[in-house]
């Protein structure tokens, strides 16, 4: 058996590429710090919304990125790695904006990939980036929902990559994934179930495939991270933040809902100020206390997974929305429910491949440049 030190790293990297090169370098700075502290022997990440909103403005600087990656002084001891970035912009049927980084240190016995199409491990023995040419790699599964998974049935860059590799006699399955957003808070309010069904049905269908397509999976280690979008409920953690407060609703021109303001009764004080893109609670930095113990009661979605999936406590505050200011970036955004949408799960044998400490893995989510 093989007991190696693995980091994995889940980060949505969407806003780093629209603020450009400082906030990749406060990136990149961050993965040195982490890797120096966690001292990993193979290093996965997971990124997604690579390239941000317009993937084609961006394209240049995803290569410059990469080159920077590869560069650090930390990498300077993984001899062997394989990057994966969807550059398929042109057709939304396909594209998925998402991105694995595997690097693997000098010190480990050979490695191996799984080739998807050969259906057999070919040998890692160099550095490979699969950007330009990402459609070349057989190395590598990327699997679109389909169409009627979507809200609205409109697709959007969501989907996920499967890797597999052998390490010494040790098979590991990766895979990284990223699930439907919330919209519109008035939607998530007044029907909570929306949009989590949507993650929910999207979900089940990529573990169903994924074991149908993989038999071997469930008897080996298997580690499904990326932006899950999980959210907390946001109808009764409003509830649960406003209750006694009178409302103040304001229209548009249109006669659609433009806010809503909830009001403590006893000053007319505004608790909350909610948008359709808009959460604007008081006293934010409560959702920062504690790791925000008191709203884990509402971060219900993976418990319909829970015999599937399975993850280390949570001991961090939700990962989700920070400021893009890197001035202010361990603030949240005020622009959705904070909520804990980056996970890194494990399957059963996955689980107990940590617990038997056959496998090391140290976990940790990353929100731009928060590690």
């Amino acid at each position: 058996m093989l007991n190696v030190p693995i980091l994995l790293l889940t980060s949505n990297v969407g806003s780093m590429f629209e603020e450009g090169h400082e906030m990749i370098e406060a990136w990149l700075n961050s993965i040195t710090s982490v890797v120096n502290k966690y001292k990993p022997k193979i290093l996965c990440i997971h990124c997604q919304e690579v390239g941000g909103k317009d993937f084609n403005v961006s394209r240049d600087l995803v290569d410059t990125f990469i080159e920077q990656f590869l560069s650090l002084e930390v990498m300077s001891d993984f001899d062997r790695g394989r990057i994966h970035l969807d550059n398929d912009s042109h057709d939304i049927a396909l594209f998925t904006a998402l991105g694995t980084l595997y690097m693997f240190h000098k010190s480990l016995p050979s490695i191996y990939s799984w080739d998807f199409l050969d259906r057999n491990y070919k040998p890692v023995t160099d550095r490979q980036v699969f950007f330009k040419n990402f459609n070349e790699s057989t190395c590598l599964l990327r699997i679109k929902y389909p169409k009627e998974y979507f809200p609205d049935e409109r697709f959007s860059r969501k989907g996920y990559l499967h890797s597999r590799y052998l390490i010494g006699t040790k098979q590991i399955d990766l895979v990284n994934i990223h699930l439907f957003h919330d919209a519109s808070n008035f939607t998530a309010k007044d029907n909570p179930h929306y949009y989590s069904e949507k993650r929910r049905d999207a979900l089940n269908y990529a573990i169903n495939k994924l074991k149908t397509d993989n038999p071997d999976m469930t008897s080996n280690p298997c580690y499904m991270f990326g932006d899950f979008n999980f959210r907390l409920n946001t109808k009764d953690v409003i509830e649960y933040l406003c209750g006694g407060t009178t409302q103040n609703k304001a229209m548009k021109e249109n006669g659609d809902l433009k806010s809503i303001e909830f009001m403590r009764t006893t000053d007319q004080q505004v608790i909350l100020n909610l948008e359709l893109k808009k959460f604007d609670y008081y006293d934010m930095g409560r959702f920062t206390i504690q790791a925000a113990r008191e709203f884990r009661k509402f971060d219900i979605e993976y418990h319909t997974f829970s015999g599937e999936l399975h993850e280390l406590p949570v001991r961090f505050p939700p990962s989700y929305p920070y400021s893009e200011d890197l001035t202010c970036g361990n603030q949240f955004l005020g622009t959705r429910c904070p909520s804990w949408c980056d996970r890194i799960f494990a399957s059963p044998s996955g689980m107990k491949a940590v617990k038997d400490s056959q496998w090391s893995p140290s976990t940790t989510v990353s929100r731009q440049t928060v590690a």
